[in-house]
């Protein structure tokens, strides 16, 4: 609508009009509003600052696009499920913590604190979430089915119990229509008891998601994955986790609890075109491991680069199906990254780098650096296509008393390992110079040589 400068003003019925059909071509985000919670609401109230909702599960029936619950500190004792979607014209709806808020679901009925299916632009934003107690098969926050534009953000999970007590975990379950944008960054996990299943873990149809600046820390298996070729969460099983960046997290004292302890820190077990960047992993079974579990599998375009893997039990970088009838890893490259005195288990340590059963895979500009009596690598003989070259190698044993196994052959010293296996032609024998190892600070003070 056009109003011409130099008429004179319109008369009442006309501004009336006018008004009325601006009401009606407004974007819907218009109508968004701000809502409250509080432990001394009343879920009967308008849900205002003076009138604030009771429980969370009012917020998560009653919100609409655009809609943002303010909940104030306190112990919201529930277990919820998200029965409302935000859209894209709308906008998110968001369930924001104003400090200290605390859920709760210690003697409450029901399998996660926080579940949705089929929801799309929700947001989940600085929460306590805690006491799922006796979990079977149960997450802190549980994402299902599909739909897209979901954020977790900044929230604490800790003190999830049971078998399978996992933290927050994202299933793709249609075979048509995907999990995407999904955003999980910032949030602090720890206590849990996911074995045998996983921490946080993204499974099945999904796509276009975000892992950063998360800690993870002493949990009962593996503490990140990515997953693909699971029937029983995708019938489709060439839709996997796909077209993802997991970045900037932090992973600690990731150690299964059984099977003899083989839990990665991060682990991509059958999916795709995902970048992991620029993570620490330390006091882990394995750092930072690219497998495939399922028969008929295959793990590729996988980018791990410039991640800092430290005091692992038995291996600080691991790619590869851990047997030959299982899947396999192809086409995936892994460079700039930091390995520190991991193969810490004297009986089951593997060394720096242990390669499984993987095809045309780039092991380059890497720094490995083991104590003494640990191997630098293993290499076993399934593996066909691995370039690995332009790395620094170092271990305690000194040059001549290196030791590897490539491909069933034990060697001791650098060239030996070299000459056996042809590769590395490039790479160097030295001991790198790191700023703090005692704290962490693996940042190298002598150049690196050409990547």
């Amino acid at each position: 609508m056009h109003i011409h400068r130099g008429l004179s003003s319109p008369r009442p019925a006309v501004v009336g009009l006018i008004a009325c059909c601006l009401a009606v071509w407004a974007p819907s985000h218009a109508r968004a509003a701000e809502r409250y919670v509080s432990t001394s609401g009343d879920d009967g109230g308008a849900g205002t600052a003076d009138a604030p909702w009771r429980t969370l599960q009012k917020a998560c029936d009653s919100l609409q696009p655009g809609d943002t619950a303010h909940v104030a500190a306190g112990t919201y004792n529930e277990k919820l499920t998200v029965n409302v979607s935000g859209s894209a014209d709308g906008g998110f709806v968001t369930l924001v913590a104003e400090g200290n808020a605390i859920l709760s679901g210690a003697g409450v009925r029901g399998t996660h604190l926080i579940e949705m299916r089929n929801r799309s632009y929700v947001r989940i934003i600085g929460f306590d979430l805690q006491g799922l107690e006796k979990a079977r098969d149960g997450s802190g926050i549980r994402i299902e089915g599909y739909g897209e534009h979901i954020e977790i953000r900044n929230n604490r999970i800790h003190d999830i119990r049971g078998k399978d007590a996992m933290a927050i975990t994202v299933y793709g379950k249609s075979p048509v229509r995907s999990l995407s944008h999904i955003i999980i960054d910032g949030n602090e996990i720890y206590d849990c008891e996911p074995a045998k299943s996983e921490t946080l873990t993204l499974n099945g149809n999904i796509e276009k998601f975000e892992v950063t600046n998360n800690h993870v820390h002493d949990v009962n298996n593996i503490g990140i994955d990515f997953i693909g070729g699971e029937k029983w969460v995708c019938s489709d099983t060439s839709k996997v986790a796909r077209d993802g960046v997991c970045r900037g997290n932090r992973v600690e004292r990731a150690r299964a609890n059984y099977g003899g302890g083989f839990a990665a820190g991060i682990y991509v077990d059958g999916g795709r075109d995902i970048v992991i960047e620029n993570n620490t992993v330390s006091g882990c079974n394995l750092g930072i491991e690219i497998g495939a579990e399922n028969e008929g599998t295959v793990t590729s375009g996988i980018t791990v680069r410039n991640n800092t893997l430290y005091g692992n039990d038995k291996a600080g970088l691991a790619f590869g199906g851990y047997e030959a009838n299982t899947g396999r890893v192809r086409n995936s490259n892994f460079t700039g990254n930091t390995c520190y005195q991991n193969g810490t288990d004297i009986e089951d340590g593997q060394g720096e780098l242990w390669i499984q059963f993987a095809s045309n895979c780039t092991v380059t500009g890497n720094t490995f650096c083991t104590r003494a009596g640990s191997f630098l690598l293993q290499c076993v003989k399934g593996s066909v296509g691995i370039v690995i070259d332009r790395n620094i190698w170092y271990s305690g044993d000194g040059e001549t008393g290196a030791m590897a196994l490539w491909r069933g052959v034990e060697t001791e010293g650098f060239s030996r390992y070299r000459n056996v296996s042809g590769q590395d032609a490039h790479s160097v024998f030295r001991q790198p110079k790191f700023q703090n190892p005692s704290t962490g600070d693996f940042t190298q003070v002598s150049a690196a040589p050409d990547r």
